[in-house]
């Protein structure tokens, strides 16, 4: 197979996300409501590898599509954007991650349905790395330490970096699992309110600064209040950016990650710019419906930076 040449490896899967917003009120149960928008588009690492691609990022991204709808929906839309997709697998079998989203009043409500992961995706994962060359690898949620560890040895390996988001889930109420995975990445990046669950801390600071013990970099989004990271025993904080009205929060984090990534791994900026670059990126996703609709180009982000000096 031919060698693959990228900046930034994305694991992680697709997602459908379909987003009703413009209602009058928040549904209740035995009562019908009617949206005035609806939205379809990628979502999860799709919005990632999005919002890297249009900052001028080389991504590969060995995601599972199957055959059904929903898959060569975000597969023909990843194509469009111009995500490289030739490390993907296409599956003889539906594979169909969907998301229903409902923002409203500034918060959302989700409802997710997923099929059984497909035999071998860790397998598949741990080959692409083998048939990439690349800087960094991010990993779009936490995995289990058994998953992890051979990613990270890998990777390790061949004098790279690593990032892990964080993601909803269960793990969130088990702190000691944070002490076992973190050490295995160089960057981790949960939300204010996951880095809060896993460490049991009352507020986000004190959150980072129990993070920092367990990883080289944390970086903490904290959605209307910026951005935290956490480095060497010091902690840096940066006012988010108010690119317009909020319409939908949906992927900001995704797109926070993109223009945070550009920043540390491919133009090894001061963490500042990288905290300004994640926030403008994060700051744009939230002004129209769905996650990379409204991410950012390189040049754009550039004209932003230099408008919010």
């Amino acid at each position: 197979m031919d060698n693959i040449e990228c900046d930034i490896l994305l694991l992680g899967d697709y997602f459908f996300d379909q987003i009703f917003s413009g209602m009058p009120e928040f549904p209740s149960l035995g009562r019908e409501i009617c949206a005035s928008e609806l939205t379809t588009t990628g979502g999860a690492m799709f919005i990632t590898a999005a919002a890297l691609t249009r900052l001028g990022v080389r991504v590969g991204w060995p995601a599972d599509f199957g055959n059904d709808y929903y898959s060569k929906f975000v597969y023909d839309l990843a194509a469009h954007e111009g995500i490289n997709l030739a490390l993907c697998r296409m599956l003889d079998r539906p594979y169909r991650l969907v998301t229903t989203s409902v923002p409203f009043q500034g918060e959302r409500a989700f409802i997710t349905y997923a099929d059984p992961r497909p035999e071998g995706q860790h397998e598949h994962w741990l080959s692409s790395i083998d048939r990439c060359t690349f800087q960094h690898l991010h990993l779009g949620g936490l995995l289990d330490a058994e998953a992890l560890r051979p990613i990270s040895e890998k990777v390790r390996a061949l004098g790279r970096t690593i990032s892990m988001d964080c993601q909803d889930g269960p793990y969130l109420y088990e702190p000691c699992t944070c002490r076992e995975l973190l050490p295995l990445v160089d960057i981790f990046m949960p939300n204010a309110r996951e880095a809060r669950l896993l460490t049991g801390a009352p507020d986000t600071e004190t959150a980072v600064r129990v993070l920092m013990e367990m990883v080289r970099l944390v970086v903490v989004k904290d959605g209307a209040n910026g951005a935290w990271v956490g480095q060497n025993g010091s902690i840096l904080h940066a006012p988010a950016v108010a690119a317009g009205p909020v319409v939908d929060t949906t992927g900001a984090g995704d797109c926070f990650n993109a223009g945070f990534l550009l920043g540390y791994v491919i133009e090894k900026q001061p963490l500042e710019t990288c905290m300004r670059y994640g926030n403008i990126c994060g700051g744009l996703s939230v002004t129209e419906m769905g996650g990379a609709t409204a991410a950012p180009t390189y040049a754009e982000l550039q004209r932003r930076l230099e408008s919010w000096r």
